[in-house]
């Protein structure tokens, strides 16, 4: 019979894994743990900092640490990170969901990861240099680079609000719907972004239940599913004259 793997005794492995690295200088759960949202489907999302010279050898123990505990499903390591790497694990025993998402970062880098505003209150697991404390945007900095972001987005919206219309024309079902998405409705939900959670503007699609009012998320999502061609014409009447709305709110705010 297979052994069930769960999240607390993967958890728990992991960390004692970790605690018994000294080249990990601090460690912590962040992830839906961060936001208190962790449900059954949520994976484990571990920061680590290391001592510069030690990435490798950290994965490598980690990794044989993790197969004591069952053989290795999967692994993949993300590419072409920019100030950390990250790989992601799943083991045999172990849900598809119950995932572990390792990021590690150098001791030398600045990239914590640590802003409340947009990584939420970390499961602090260890702190031996005393690095963990949180941190915070700078309102004012924050607050002048999210209504500088307000012309391109006008100036882009405008622009290219043609090219999912003319596949449509053209019958092109699949180019409409990716064109729609990537040019009306991610558009559309930044500046709403920017509406209620500007300091959460560049996360995109992801997390909308958690920032965004639920009125505000059923309509995003009456405008996502699109069913043929016709319901895309009047989806994308509609995010267009939402997305102007948005706009005249956030401008008369930044002239205010």
């Amino acid at each position: 019979m297979n052994t069930v793997i769960t999240r607390p005794v993967l958890l728990a492995a992991l960390r004692q894994i970790v605690e018994t690295l000294p080249a990990v200088q601090a460690a912590w759960e962040g992830g839906s743990a961060a936001f208190s949202y962790r449900d059954q489907w949520s994976d484990i999302d571990a920061v680590l900092v290391v001592d510069d010279e030690a990435v490798a050898a950290v994965f490598a123990a980690i990794e044989a640490g993790l197969a004591q505990l069952s053989p290795m499903d999967l692994a993949y390591e993300v590419p072409a990170t920019q100030g950390y790497q990250q790989r992601f694990y799943r083991l045999q025993g172990c849900s598809e969901f119950l995932v572990v998402d390792l990021v590690l970062l150098k001791r030398s880098d600045p990239l914590l990861f640590r802003e409340v505003e947009l990584h939420g209150h970390g499961q602090t697991w260890l702190d031996r240099a005393g690095l963990l404390a949180e941190r915070h945007l700078d309102p004012v900095l924050d607050c002048a680079q999210a209504r500088a972001r307000l012309p391109a987005l006008r100036a882009a919206f405008a622009m290219f609000q043609h090219i999912p219309t003319k596949e449509r024309l053209r019958g092109r079902a699949v180019e409409a719907l990716q064109f729609y998405q990537r040019m009306t409705l991610q558009p559309l939900v930044e500046a709403l972004r920017l509406l209620h959670c500007p300091q959460r503007r560049g996360f995109g699609l992801r997390y909308l239940a958690r920032d965004l009012p639920p009125e505000v998320c059923v309509r995003i999502e009456a405008l996502a599913f699109v069913r043929d061609l016709a319901d895309l014409e009047i989806k994308h009447g509609q995010a267009q004259q939402w997305f102007w709305q948005c706009m005249e709110k956030l401008e008369s705010q930044a002239t205010a």
